[in-house]
């Protein structure tokens, strides 16, 4: 079990939870408040310390941060369920299942596993690739009004 050091939490934590959901969200059509998107990647990143402190087995945590970082967004943001878990899903699937695995799989063939864990401060600066590319995403699909799937359909139905 990996113990959180603060600049993980600060500097990784809470900026992965802000690009997660805001990216989720925007493939998804929705354009959220930052401010209220930030509280709740804040709330996030200090309940992800304390989930990935607990001695689940592997992959409990990950589902657990699911849930509690889809009631964020919905208790933060004021979306309706049905709007909210396809982009809370679709940016943890992009980033989990794709940017993380593909990332972090070349920079562990550069940087052992041990020195990264070791130093708090290399696990932020091995971060910001991934969180520049989900930034980039992020930018693109504001600009270009990119979406995966538009969810507001169900908005006005509902």
């Amino acid at each position: 079990m990996d113990v959180m050091p603060w600049q993980a939490v600060v500097f990784i934590s809470i900026p992965e939870a802000f690009l997660i959901m805001l990216m989720g969200l925007v493939l998804t059509g929705l354009k959220p408040d930052l401010k209220r998107l930030a509280i709740a990647a804040v709330i996030q990143a200090i309940g992800s310390y304390f989930i990935r402190g607990m001695n689940f087995p592997y992959g409990v945590h990950i589902l657990i941060q699911l849930v509690t970082m889809a009631v964020l967004a919905k208790l933060c943001l004021r979306y309706r369920w049905a709007v909210v878990v396809p982009g809370i899903l679709l940016g943890a699937a992009i980033f989990t299942g794709i940017l993380d695995q593909l990332y972090l799989l070349f920079v562990l063939r550069i940087i052992p596993l041990e020195v990264v864990l070791s130093n708090p401060w290399m696990r932020v600066l091995i971060s910001l690739p991934e969180q520049i590319i989900m930034l980039v995403i992020v930018l693109f699909c504001y600009k270009y009004d990119f979406k995966v799937f538009d969810v507001t359909v169900f908005e006005e139905g509902m």
